[in-house]
């Protein structure tokens, strides 16, 4: 294995790690001696591959973007031969961005902290406005395909990420039953779809 791809498997280990500890614990509750040693790694190893905290924090929400966006457009890859009716395709992408992402407990759970840190941490806002733009790009590519109107696209790309990420948000917060947010989200694409014509 060479040299850089161990760096790339370190680096992907320490991203793992804070994510689990996340799970347990808010961010400013949780130590570098916590990601360390749920990466199975020293704290000056961790040092190695980032300054500080806030530089590990920046680091994450790259990863999980990159990620997930990755995934998507893998996904999307996959089944852009084998869909040529446009609303078949945009109704299976739905499908999988909310069943992948925004329905995804551990994640919601933890950028709701994020959004919280992004109020008062300017790197942090910077890099969930770099991440959700991107977001919003990866999803107006699929849009575009059936809706001709770049701008509009681009709007109800902007829409559709929010609304998402507001469900996502409400499926953590929320009462599950009250919520009920996958009969929800299967409403919301049906008229969503049918607005398109």
């Amino acid at each position: 294995m060479s040299r850089k791809s161990v760096q790339l498997e370190r680096r992907r280990q320490i991203m793992e790690a804070l994510h689990e500890c996340l799970l347990e614990k808010p961010f400013d509750q949780t130590s570098i001696k916590d990601i360390a040693a749920a990466a199975k790694i020293n704290q000056g190893l961790l040092h190695y591959y980032f300054e500080n905290k806030e530089d590990l924090l920046l680091n994450y929400i790259e990863y999980v973007i990159q990620r997930y966006k990755a995934l998507f457009e893998d996904w999307l890859l996959s089944k852009s031969q084998s869909l040529q009716d446009p609303q078949d395709f945009l109704r299976i992408a739905f499908d999988f961005v909310c069943h992948k992402i925004t329905l995804n407990r551990d994640l919601s759970k933890i950028f709701i902290e994020i959004w919280g840190i992004a109020i008062y941490n300017r790197k942090v806002k910077e890099k969930l406005r770099k991440a959700y733009t991107e977001w919003i790009q990866t999803i107006n590519t699929t849009l575009v395909k059936v809706i001709q109107d770049k701008n509009k696209s681009t709007r109800i790309s902007i829409g559709l990420v929010a609304f998402l990420e507001g469900i996502s948000m409400f499926s953590i917060i929320l009462d599950k039953k009250a919520l009920d947010p996958e009969a929800l989200l299967k409403d919301f694409q049906e008229q969503f779809l049918q607005s398109l014509g």
